[in-house]
């Protein structure tokens, strides 16, 4: 303990403190966005944006812009928000990893593979676009 309390025991201390706070790195994504980030972010962009500032909910977690364009390579999402970013910049999901699972009157239900289903919601015109697009829910699977 005598050592703790020596001038050196202090330097180290303050020494290992300033390496960590040096390495420390902050979650680049918020929530659930880190794992969509994993699998799906790419630097690549669409050629054009099919529903410009359309409103995503991810799971319970609301992303209020996304420039959205739909391909045939897949559902391209563009993030719009604020700074910090709580969502990648651009994520290009392959409509086999998208499947309709219902909807309602003001939404359409979708699932994407993460490391589970993850459930995200969106406005009926885009709704439509992807429903035309991915496979719906296998029946019985909920």
């Amino acid at each position: 303990m005598d050592f703790l309390a020596s001038p050196m025991g202090v330097m180290l201390i303050l020494g290992i403190v300033a390496v960590a706070a040096f390495r420390f790195e902050p979650a680049r994504y918020q929530g659930i966005w880190r794992d969509v980030a994993k699998l799906y972010e790419t630097d690549q962009r669409p050629s054009s944006i099919t529903f410009p500032r359309e409103e995503v909910s991810l799971d319970s977690f609301e992303v209020t812009r996304m420039n959205v364009a739909v391909s045939d390579d897949g559902l391209w999402m563009l993030y719009d928000g604020p700074e910090p970013p709580i969502a990648p910049k651009c994520v290009l999901i392959p409509w086999d990893c998208i499947r309709f699972k219902s909807e309602n009157d003001n939404t359409y239900n979708f699932q994407m593979r993460v490391k589970g289903p993850v459930e995200f919601y969106v406005s009926p015109g885009l709704g439509g676009a992807l429903q035309r697009r991915c496979s719906p829910m296998p029946p019985g699977i909920e």
